[in-house]
């Protein structure tokens, strides 16, 4: 089936036999080693089904890297600025980490499975997590080809699984899982999502992925449940104000980061900057990066602080009927950093800019010089069309661009 679609070199997730069945356009989306569908259908009516009913997001590309061990609890608090000593069986914490100098190496979920049962997902972390692990009996572990995940998000998402599952999940908080039967498969559901929706996570093994998506779909049909590709679920994380590797910040790891067009501008970036310091303890004792950034807590922050963008598309219209020619803006998430000015002075750039449908703008998120960075200030956006640079204006506006729904 790989070789119809004309791609070499990847594989299909465990839902691939499903998801190729449902693609009805071309666009396909490589997440190495993995291939999966961009857009189903349309990509409008993708993210419309995520904002008013529910979809199924394929997320299994997502690294995930096991610790395990009598030491894991160790050292996950050595990697994580928060307490992973406190995080009980069945929690999930979202937490940036970092290196030594309090740059960020990644971020992303860790799942507590058991007491000496940690899943990372984020990056590949890999190679970190054993530069980490001397002197610890822990083992570290890839575990991202053993399981299959979909994300189940929207509004409707929790009338969906209750009536895949037959039991109630009004009482599953956010960030907490439980084990369930769907299609037959054993699953563990954690309340989770990337789209700033009501929604869920759903693990099962690949041997039970395809009966798993069948009885979601067959449970979905009276609530509008659909698919949605990578397209719809990137610009609903941006309108959630929400930040990935690679395309807002560059890991300061070992393990490979996904590339980025233009390296002299997308930069290394501490939680601060990156509006994560409520994820920092600082009653721990020590974790990697703690002197660091307690350090630059001193001095003020981050000198920069990441910020919604709210960008004047008519100006790039203005100048496509001045110019007489069309200039395609965004065929998806524009994640190559963009200059942004105040005047002549550069004040930083951005980053995953979007048309947001959903907020009816142009959106991208800003990384701008902290003393430039108030809401309403003016700016303007660089954008390069047809070997041109045209300026665009900006405002700095709060993040997200649209508020989160979590009941």
């Amino acid at each position: 089936m790989l070789e119809d679609l004309g791609v070499e070199g990847f594989v299909g997730t465990p839902f691939h036999k499903r998801t190729a069945a449902a693609v009805e356009t071309s666009s396909w989306f490589p997440w190495p080693p993995y291939i999966v569908p961009d857009i189903y259908t349309d990509f409008r009516e993708e993210l419309a089904a995520m904002r008013t009913a529910a979809t199924l997001n394929e997320m299994s590309p997502l690294s995930k890297t096991r610790i395990g061990g009598p030491d894991a609890p160790r050292l996950a608090n050595r990697i994580l600025p928060r307490n992973a000593l406190t995080q009980e069986v069945g929690q999930v914490l979202y937490s940036p980490w970092c290196n030594e100098e309090g740059r960020m190496v990644a971020d992303g979920l860790v799942f507590r499975f058991g007491a000496e049962d940690y899943v990372f997902v984020a990056g590949p972390q890999e190679q970190w997590f054993k530069m980490n692990a001397a002197g610890l009996d822990v083992e570290v572990e890839d575990i991202s080809q053993s399981i299959g995940i979909l994300a189940l998000q929207g509004p409707e998402s929790t009338e969906v699984l209750e009536r895949a599952t037959g039991r109630d999940w009004s009482s599953l908080g956010f960030s907490r899982m439980a084990k369930t039967e769907i299609g037959g498969a054993i699953v563990d559901v954690s309340r989770q999502g990337f789209t700033g929706e009501v929604g869920y996570e759903l693990w099962v093994s690949p041997e039970g992925a395809c009966p798993m998506w069948d009885a979601l779909m067959d449970a979905g049909g009276k609530y509008g449940l659909r698919p949605a590709g990578e397209y719809a679920i990137d610009i609903a994380r941006v309108e959630a104000g929400l930040l990935i590797i690679g395309a807002d910040y560059m890991g300061a790891g070992p393990d490979p980061t996904p590339p980025v067009d233009d390296p002299t501008q997308m930069r290394e970036c501490s939680p601060f900057e990156l509006r994560l310091g409520r994820f920092i303890d600082f009653d721990k004792p020590d974790f990697v990066g703690r002197q660091a950034l307690l350090d630059e807590q001193a001095a003020g922050g981050a000198p920069r602080r990441m910020v919604g963008l709210s960008i004047d598309w008519r100006a790039m219209l203005e100048y496509q009927l001045e110019q007489g020619e069309f200039v395609q803006m965004f065929p998806r998430v524009h994640d190559m950093p963009l200059p942004v000015i105040d005047s002549v002075r550069r004040v930083g750039y951005a980053t995953s800019v979007t048309w947001g449908p959903s907020v009816g703008t142009l959106i991208g998120l800003g990384h701008i010089d902290r003393e430039s960075a108030g809401l309403g200030a003016q700016h303007t956006v660089l954008w390069s069309a047809n070997g041109q640079t045209v300026e665009i204006a900006a405002e700095v506006v709060p993040l997200p661009f649209r508020p989160h729904r979590r009941a």
